[in-house]
């Protein structure tokens, strides 16, 4: 843990020191399953986008294609390497154990839709890519959902650095309704699309 709070501090000096490409590296490191949490990472770039450091828009559009990218090596890192290295990151760590278990059984029943709505998430949205790179999902699709979720997320906490300032403790309390209220629409969302599958399972037998 000290190891990770010692990176984390490099990170955000790497940020204040080197500008964007600073903001590009720490992104693209976090989307590139690093230990790295986007909740600290992401509001401290919207922090210092409102002391006029950064353009709000440039680090919005800067970030996701950090994103983009990072999660791309991921995914083609699952892609070659699949199973073997999923379960060398299982034996590692049981965060890591718990979000693949999580994930085989959202890209189990919903598919590609899984990556959009994992992305939205604090622990599925870390290793969705290498997951669906070790299932093989068309990079197209992949990269088409992730940009949907990775777009939001990084809206949201960005904007929640730049408009709420040095308000820690209320960016949290905002962080965990947001967790709450993810979660109930994740709930909707999954029980919709079950009611559609289970709608054309019953008129295709009819």
């Amino acid at each position: 843990m000290d190891f990770v709070n010692d990176f984390l501090n490099t990170i955000i000096t790497t940020i204040q020191g080197f500008g964007y490409p600073g903001v590009f590296l720490a992104v693209f490191l976090e989307y590139s399953c690093f230990p790295l949490p986007s909740e600290v990472l992401l509001p401290f770039i919207g922090l210092l986008a409102s002391y006029g450091n950064f353009s709000f828009i440039g680090v919005i559009l800067l970030s996701t294609g950090a994103g983009l990218i990072g999660s791309t090596l991921c995914y083609t890192i699952g892609y070659f390497g699949g199973s073997p290295i999923i379960n060398w990151l299982c034996s590692k760590s049981s965060g890591a154990k718990k979000s693949f278990n999580k994930l085989d059984l959202f890209i189990d029943k919903y598919g590609k839709p899984a990556v959009f709505l994992s992305r939205l998430f604090p622990l599925t949205r870390t290793y969705i890519s290498l997951a669906v790179g070790a299932v093989k999902m068309s990079y197209s699709q992949f990269i088409l959902y992730s940009l949907g979720g990775i777009t939001i997320w990084n809206i949201i906490l960005i904007s929640l650095g730049y408009f709420l300032g040095e308000n820690t403790d209320l960016i949290q309390r905002i962080l965990k309704d947001y967790s709450m209220v993810a979660i109930a629409i994740l709930v909707i969302c999954f029980g919709f699309l079950a009611y559609k599958f289970m709608k054309k399972r019953k008129n295709s037998l009819e």
